[in-house]
């Protein structure tokens, strides 16, 4: 639901930390109430993978209100799966224009040319149409026109799209599809391809720091989780 690069954060940059390896399980026991029997049962979930990395260390987990043992089972291959794949947070301190936009739960890329070694989003510089744009600085950013690449921008009133890039001269980008909204001058662009993918992030808590910047923590995303859970992909 919205992008961060370094031109909407502070100049301290992006800061990761991972969970500790004691805060990770490789069996989940989740306790339910079972409707024939009309007691508590339990239903026990393991990764055999992490069993061989960190030993059988079991997680003990109520399952609120929850009386299918489909569910429990659900449950627990979720805090497996978080345990294991999305453990990394970022924190970095944002501008007012987009700490006011953001709430925790939501979505986020960030494309953190630290990582990718490659600056791939800043400042829109102008505007033409719905489907031109003049990007802030071609000269250090890599412009990718094959492995199909695509741009984000944040639109005026605060969402964000994603177009596919029909062609770029210079520092002029013509997306395929027209934008709903006419994008402002300097609203935050990204651009990702087949092999660079901006990091998905999960908004944990922001808090307003100073009036005009807030603080931003949140939690690595794996949308493919789901398929995961449900169908064991």
């Amino acid at each position: 639901s919205y992008l961060f690069n370094l031109s909407n954060i502070t100049s301290e940059g992006f800061s990761y930390s991972g969970s500790s390896l004691k805060q990770r399980h490789s069996v989940v026991s989740v306790s339910y109430f079972n409707m024939d029997s009309q007691e508590i049962d339990f239903e026990v979930v393991e990764d055999s993978t992490l069993i061989a990395k960190f030993g059988s260390v079991i997680k003990q987990v109520k399952a609120f209100a929850c009386t299918s043992r489909g569910q429990a089972a659900r449950l627990g291959k979720a805090i497996l799966f978080s345990e294991a794949n999305e453990t990394e947070i970022c924190s970095f301190t944002s501008s007012i224009d987009s700490g006011v936009v953001i709430r925790p739960s939501a979505i986020i890329e960030i494309a953190d040319p630290v990582r990718s070694g490659l600056r791939r989003g800043g400042k829109i510089a102008s505007v033409t149409s719905t489907t031109v744009i003049t990007v802030d600085d071609s000269a250090n950013t890599d412009l990718p026109t094959t492995n199909s690449p695509t741009l984000s921008v944040i639109l005026p009133d605060g969402t964000m799209e994603t177009k596919d890039i029909s062609s770029i001269s210079g520092a002029t980008i013509t997306v395929s599809n027209a934008f709903s909204q006419v994008p402002n001058v300097n609203a935050n662009w990204l651009i990702q391809d087949n092999t660079v993918q901006a990091q998905l992030f999960r908004v944990i808590t922001v808090e307003e720091v100073d009036g005009i910047n807030y603080a931003i923590t949140a939690l690595s995303y794996v949308n493919e989780k789901y398929a995961f859970i449900e169908d064991g992909a």
